[in-house]
């Protein structure tokens, strides 16, 4: 079996032949790779390069990858194991990605090489690099017709898996009540509480009520979570993981997917993505996501339907959005990262006001 590599820079010649050949794909000699970071990005707990190669012979393989890997840290690995990033990233490509792009209008980056230890989850990925393409920038929002694509493609996708059994028989794929999401809970309380003290303007009196009933009895929410109806969510659908070809956008960084309530999606998606001309044709996007929803196999979503799955996300991402907000404050706001995750903490904020999550959720609190 083909080394899985702790580090990128580790890359050889060799290895990548070797990489591709195992994986089906029968390169000729690779005689150079060349890898270098990816511009723009800065992972906290992945390595994403580029991998540009170099053939003996002809071949129909790309000449450049995309590349990744966990960081090579103690803190990565054990965030790696408890969120269970790249278990998820490696069932995705091995047992859905195709099915997904089969059966939906959502573009995904071909995968060429999916290495992943269960036992360490040390993982390295090798796939298709998408260019020429411009990137998605949550910072910046985009088109109306873009968004409006966006979230036909998202409703296209849950409509089809809507319910679907056959997704209870990948045992990689995790729902609420997965136990390795209870690991984080201590980390977000404690953020919650340091949050409260040092940033109290952020969230007003109804909003800190609600964050207060989730974060008392987390493992309760996660269960009632679990009872909704479900389909195949991304779990970070958000402009900062799409780029955009001529023909349409790619959905990249499927690390997160689950079994969910879709309003996890397209919540965030509209929480962390909007721009003034997308949030002043929001109801446009709502009613067009239904539509969709129900074209797709999904049910035939009212408004009011729609608006209850919503809040529910809300409750959530109100809950945890303070988490990546106080651990990369000390930053500043000269780093995208922090301005990132700030503009996340607000989006959240204000999606769960306009969708009135607050007493929607008193019903059921």
């Amino acid at each position: 079996m083909t080394e899985i590599l702790n580090s990128l820079s580790a890359m050889t010649p060799q290895w990548l032949e070797s990489a591709l050949a195992e994986a089906g794909h029968s390169p000729p000699p690779v005689t150079a790779v060349e890898v270098r970071p990816m511009d723009d990005f800065l992972g906290a707990m992945g390595e994403v390069v580029i991998v540009s190669v170099s053939y003996a012979d002809d071949t129909d393989l790309p000449d450049e990858f995309v590349a990744k890997c966990p960081m090579d840290n103690e803190f990565a690995r054990q965030n790696a194991a408890v969120m269970l990033s790249y278990q998820r990233e490696n069932g995705f490509y091995d047992h859905l990605a195709t099915q997904v792009a089969a059966r939906t209008s959502i573009s995904i980056p071909t995968c060429f090489v999916n290495l992943f230890d269960p036992e360490t989850h040390a993982a390295t990925l090798v796939i298709e690099r998408i260019h020429p393409a411009s990137k998605g920038d949550i910072l910046d929002g985009t088109t109306f017709e873009r968004m409006r694509t966006l979230v036909g493609d998202l409703a296209g996708m849950h409509g089809a898996y809507w319910m679907d059994g056959s997704l209870n028989e990948q045992n990689w794929l995790i729902d609420w009540n997965a136990p390795t999401l209870l690991a984080g809970i201590p980390r977000t309380q404690e953020c919650w509480r340091n949050m409260r003290e040092q940033y109290p303007q952020y969230h007003s009196d109804d909003l800190v009520a609600m964050a207060d009933v989730f974060l008392a009895d987390v493992p309760a929410w996660l269960g009632r979570f679990a009872e909704r109806p479900w389909t195949l969510i991304h779990q970070d659908y958000e402009l900062d993981n799409v780029l955009f070809r001529d023909d349409g956008p790619v959905i990249v960084d499927w690390q997160s997917p689950m079994r969910s309530f879709p309003g996890m999606d397209l919540g965030w998606l509209l929480m962390a993505s909007h721009n003034e001309e997308t949030l002043s044709r929001e109801s446009d996007l709502l009613d067009h996501y239904r539509r969709e929803l129900a074209a797709a196999g999904g049910p035939q979503w009212s408004t009011e339907d729609l608006a209850e799955d919503l809040a529910w996300a809300a409750f959530f991402w109100v809950s945890v959005s303070h988490v990546p907000y106080m651990e990369t404050v000390q930053f500043g706001e000269e780093f995208r990262f922090h301005r990132r995750f700030k503009a996340m903490l607000e989006g959240t904020i204000a999606g769960a006001e306009r969708w009135d999550a607050t007493e929607r959720m008193k019903a059921h609190i």
